[in-house]
């Protein structure tokens, strides 16, 4: 099942693998930045456009470049800008109205020092969801 409020506006979409340690540090990661309502679903769930379709994100985050593809693939009609020609860490529009960004994948920063930092380094870049709006 997906993880966090549909209607937060930020829906992040995580490659496979998927399992229980890769799920916790999503959730571990997200309240560090004060984003702990995101929605979180992962690329292989076949309910990927019906999901997006249903949250209506304002934001749309790929997590890895498994879950670029995947949402790549999904040809979204109003897409102007795809996942894969997008700058790691940067961010562009998705849509006229959803702004995307694709981070590192999240599995290999589990093992691995200089890929926890890239993935870090990048995944802060969400921190300006986590403002105050008004």
């Amino acid at each position: 099942m997906p993880l966090g409020d549909a209607s937060s506006g930020i829906m992040l979409v995580v490659e496979q693998p998927l399992g229980p340690r890769l799920l916790n540090a999503v959730e571990r990661s997200l309240v560090s930045i004060s984003l702990p309502d995101a929605y979180v679903s992962w690329s292989s769930t076949g309910l990927l456009m019906q999901e997006i379709l249903a949250v209506q994100p304002s934001v749309l985050v790929a997590v890895g470049p498994g879950a670029a593809r995947d949402l790549d693939a999904l040809e979204y009609p109003l897409s102007r800008n795809s996942f894969a020609n997008a700058t790691v860490g940067t961010w562009f529009s998705w849509t006229r109205s959803v702004a995307g960004m694709q981070l590192p994948a999240l599995a290999p920063a589990l093992e691995n020092e200089k890929a926890k930092k890239c993935f870090w380094r990048n995944f802060l870049a969400l921190r300006v969801l986590a403002a105050p709006r008004l």
